[in-house]
């Protein structure tokens, strides 16, 4: 919100009084436009029939993530679901994303980290987890690859090789 303002209306007062307003609207109406990229819905059929073990792992807080997770892709299990928590340091700390592995019984080397921005690719490194770039995401090529992308895939079925070779 901060940013969109002109440089000399950044008061915090405006700018509180505008993400007040933000955050009104947007409770009321984030879904409208949201649905899964193209070829996600397929991809996590195949996944699921294949008894392979999803998780979510977001910065957005908590009960919104597991929101999203519930209203935007309620025909698979994903488990955990996991947001900004006020008591776990936002990603790139790699800190919620050991905690996935725990939970999972996995050593993190087992798990492959699947995201669309520089801050996944460096949560998952932090992690010592394996990483895929998407690029039907938020960032470009440069910006996964600098961060530490160890594959770059443009459509999710081109996860699946990946998937399967760990």
């Amino acid at each position: 919100i901060e940013r969109i303002l002109p440089e000399q209306n950044r008061e915090a007062a405006l700018v509180m009084k505008m993400m007040t307003a933000f955050e009104k609207v947007y409770a009321e109406c984030w879904h409208a436009r949201s649905a899964p990229y193209p070829g996600i819905a397929s991809l996590l059929d195949y996944l699921t029939a294949k008894g392979v073990r999803l998780s979510v792992l977001s910065n957005k807080p908590d009960q919104f993530t597991r929101l999203c997770v519930r209203r935007m892709l309620p025909r698979w299990s994903f488990d955990p679901v996991f947001g900004q928590r006020p008591d776990v340091p936002k990603k790139p700390d790699p800190t919620a994303a050991l905690e996935i592995a725990q939970l999972l019984g996995l050593s993190p080397s087992a798990i492959l980290y699947v995201g669309d921005s520089g801050v996944d690719m460096h949560t998952a490194r932090a992690a010592m987890m394996d990483v895929v770039g998407v690029l039907w995401g938020f960032r470009d090529a440069d910006e996964l690859q600098q961060a530490g992308a160890q594959s770059l895939v443009t459509r999710p079925e081109e996860l699946l090789p990946i998937i399967f070779s760990k």
